[in-house]
């Protein structure tokens, strides 16, 4: 179900040097919406990369818009930061951002039902207990104070 590092079919664009962004959107309640993601088996919040030329936000608002169907008419970034990873033995240089969601329009649903096997509000206790979470997701945990392993 969790693919390893060096089991993930990887695209063109995983194998170069980009702006990724995530987002964290939560409902009135305070839940944070959370996406299981089938290329890389971990649970995430939204994640995407933005497109050559494309500023990290608008490259935000973009995959917020595809994968989720909202609009963002409000953000903040809550961090920046660059990560160097290994994939098919290649290095892969990231500049990572996160930003929260302070004003959306628009349904949520999952509109990349290929790349997310289901979407669904959690709220951080039940986040923190996930068997396996996206290096953005731990990131924003981090933010809030709690501290955990990828994989538990």
């Amino acid at each position: 179900m969790y693919p390893k590092n060096n089991m993930v079919n990887y695209n063109k664009e995983d194998l170069e040097d980009h702006e990724a962004i995530a987002a964290v959107i939560k409902n009135n309640k305070g839940e944070i919406l959370m996406l299981d993601h089938v290329k890389y088996g971990f649970w995430t919040i939204v994640i995407g990369k933005a497109k050559h030329g494309q500023d990290s936000e608008g490259g935000m608002k973009q995959e917020v818009f595809e994968e989720v169907g909202i609009i963002v008419l409000g953000c903040k970034r809550v961090s920046r930061r660059e990560v160097d990873y290994i994939r098919n033995e290649k290095k892969v240089k990231v500049i990572a951002n996160i930003f929260e969601i302070t004003k959306y329009s628009g349904k949520i649903e999952n509109k990349e039902p290929e790349k997310h096997r289901k979407i669904e509000f959690m709220d951080i206790e039940k986040i923190k207990k996930l068997p396996y979470l996206s290096n953005d997701t731990i990131k924003y945990l981090e933010i809030l104070g709690f501290k955990r392993e990828a994989r538990i």
